[in-house]
Protein backbone atom coordinates (compact mmCIF):
# COMPACT_ATOMS: atom_id res chain seq x y z
CA UNK A 1 0.00 0.00 0.00
CA UNK A 2 1.53 3.13 -1.06
CA UNK A 3 0.81 6.83 -0.20
CA UNK A 4 -0.76 8.12 -3.83
CA UNK A 5 -0.07 11.86 -4.18
CA UNK A 6 -1.78 13.91 -6.52
CA UNK A 7 -0.29 16.84 -7.88
CA UNK A 8 -2.22 20.24 -8.40
CA UNK A 9 -1.69 22.47 -11.06
CA UNK A 10 0.88 25.08 -10.18
CA UNK A 11 -0.98 28.21 -11.83
CA UNK A 12 -4.43 29.35 -10.87
CA UNK A 13 -6.63 30.18 -13.70
CA UNK A 14 -8.77 33.75 -12.66
CA UNK A 15 -10.34 36.04 -14.67
CA UNK A 16 -8.83 39.34 -15.99
CA UNK A 17 -10.99 41.46 -13.56
CA UNK A 18 -10.21 39.47 -10.56
CA UNK A 19 -6.14 39.72 -12.02
CA UNK A 20 -6.18 43.55 -12.80
CA UNK A 21 -7.82 43.63 -8.96
CA UNK A 22 -5.51 41.53 -7.37
CA UNK A 23 -2.59 43.40 -9.12
CA UNK A 24 -4.19 47.14 -8.53
CA UNK A 25 -4.49 46.31 -4.55
CA UNK A 26 -0.56 45.15 -4.39
CA UNK A 27 0.66 48.49 -6.21
CA UNK A 28 -1.95 50.37 -3.04
CA UNK A 29 -0.58 48.59 -0.50
CA UNK A 30 3.32 49.28 -1.60
CA UNK A 31 2.61 52.70 -2.41
CA UNK A 32 0.83 52.95 1.63
CA UNK A 33 3.35 51.36 2.90
CA UNK A 34 6.48 52.68 1.32
CA UNK A 35 5.04 56.24 1.98
CA UNK A 36 4.24 55.47 5.69
CA UNK A 37 7.73 53.94 5.83
CA UNK A 38 9.24 57.46 4.47
CA UNK A 39 6.80 59.44 6.54
CA UNK A 40 7.54 57.49 10.09
CA UNK A 41 11.43 58.11 9.27
CA UNK A 42 11.08 61.45 8.42
CA UNK A 43 8.36 63.09 9.83
CA UNK A 44 7.04 61.47 12.79
CA UNK A 45 8.53 60.21 15.93
CA UNK A 46 10.38 57.01 15.29
CA UNK A 47 8.01 53.92 16.65
CA UNK A 48 8.80 50.44 16.45
CA UNK A 49 5.05 48.82 16.41
CA UNK A 50 4.24 51.55 13.10
CA UNK A 51 7.64 50.45 11.42
CA UNK A 52 6.51 46.63 11.77
CA UNK A 53 2.92 46.95 10.80
CA UNK A 54 3.97 49.32 7.60
CA UNK A 55 6.69 47.04 6.38
CA UNK A 56 4.09 43.99 6.72
CA UNK A 57 1.79 46.41 4.46
CA UNK A 58 4.85 46.54 2.01
CA UNK A 59 5.50 42.85 2.15
CA UNK A 60 1.91 41.98 1.54
CA UNK A 61 2.00 44.06 -1.42
CA UNK A 62 4.47 42.78 -2.81
CA UNK A 63 3.26 39.07 -2.67
CA UNK A 64 0.03 40.15 -4.41
CA UNK A 65 1.94 41.19 -7.43
CA UNK A 66 4.17 38.24 -7.22
CA UNK A 67 1.35 36.22 -7.01
CA UNK A 68 -0.91 38.41 -9.76
CA UNK A 69 2.17 37.83 -12.22
CA UNK A 70 3.25 34.38 -11.43
CA UNK A 71 0.53 32.31 -10.10
CA UNK A 72 -1.91 33.15 -12.50
CA UNK A 73 -2.62 32.48 -16.10
CA UNK A 74 -5.60 33.97 -18.00
CA UNK A 75 -8.21 31.26 -19.13
CA UNK A 76 -8.71 30.36 -21.85
CA UNK A 77 -12.45 31.98 -22.68
CA UNK A 78 -10.87 35.46 -21.59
Amino acid sequence: MGFRRHNLPYHVIINVKMREFIKISGFILIIIGTAGLLLNEFVWEPSSSRTIILAVVNFVGLVNLAFAHFGMRQSKTD
